[in-house]
């Protein structure tokens, strides 16, 4: 039976992981009390990962287009992460540090993060999780995971602007090939979709040039952002060591 593309899909797993980190976002900005913009980047990063997999968009990436297929995992790894890694306030980012993660080294954390990318978009695997329906879960799950360690390094203070600035370029430049094996693929790479419900007129090939294209256009705004963020931090120590080399 053919699941109309505008069917709203029901993840419940999803809905239950974002009302649990709502909760307990709320019970520790009661000992510290958030500034509004970082309660509204974690709010706008747990609807991100909710409404983005209970929504038409997950019906679309699970049954018919990679194109939304994409999108949905470049906002739920990169985007959503983000947000709620800045929501956090220095108390609950050290109450974490305390907890484990100020123990992982971001040398570490890197290829771990590119594993997970690279991994989760292997054919078997990709293939495998649109079969079961269920293994998508697990492929969210993952990116999810990966994307809060990732940006983990960058949001918590542990880099110096230099460090940062390599940390994200370096992401940057390994994770874009993936987008341009997409772009510049005359033949699909995923079984699944290439016998999937068609939509808008999209052959395989096509969507997946577009999927790639999408992927490496949202990469590059986040990153850029990102790295623009710490070249600022940069001139600034130049600018604040002028005066003593000039004394």
């Amino acid at each position: 039976m053919t699941v109309s593309a505008s069917a709203f899909s029901f993840e419940p797993f999803f809905l239950v992981l974002a009302a649990a980190a709502a909760v307990l976002y709320v019970r520790a900005a009661r000992s510290d009390r958030p500034p509004r913009w970082r309660v509204a980047a974690f709010v706008s990063g747990v609807l991100l990962i909710a409404a983005s997999l209970n929504s038409p968009l997950e019906t679309i990436a699970s049954h018919y287009l990679l194109l939304m297929h994409l999108l949905q995992n470049a906002l739920v790894a990169d985007v959503a992460p983000l947000l709620v890694m800045l929501g956090l306030t220095p108390a609950m980012r050290a109450s974490l540090g305390r907890h484990g993660l100020d123990r992982l080294r971001s040398r570490w954390i890197l290829p771990l993060w590119l594993a997970a990318w690279y991994c989760t978009h292997f054919a078997p695997f990709y293939d495998w999780a649109l079969r079961t329906g269920w293994g998508l879960n697990v492929e969210h799950a993952i990116l999810i995971a990966a994307g809060l360690l990732f940006w983990w390094p960058i949001v918590s203070g542990r880099l110096s602007p230099s460090a940062g600035l390599g940390y994200l370029v370096a992401a940057f430049i390994a994770s874009s090939f993936l987008g341009l094996a997409y772009i510049f693929s005359s033949r699909p790479f995923y079984a699944f979709y290439e016998h999937a419900p068609r939509l808008w007129g999209l052959s395989p090939a096509r969507d997946q040039n577009l999927g790639g294209i999408l992927m490496n256009g949202e990469q590059t705004l986040v990153f850029l952002l990102a790295i623009g963020w710490f070249v600022l931090r940069l001139l600034d120590e130049e600018h604040a060591r002028e005066p003593l080399s000039d004394t």
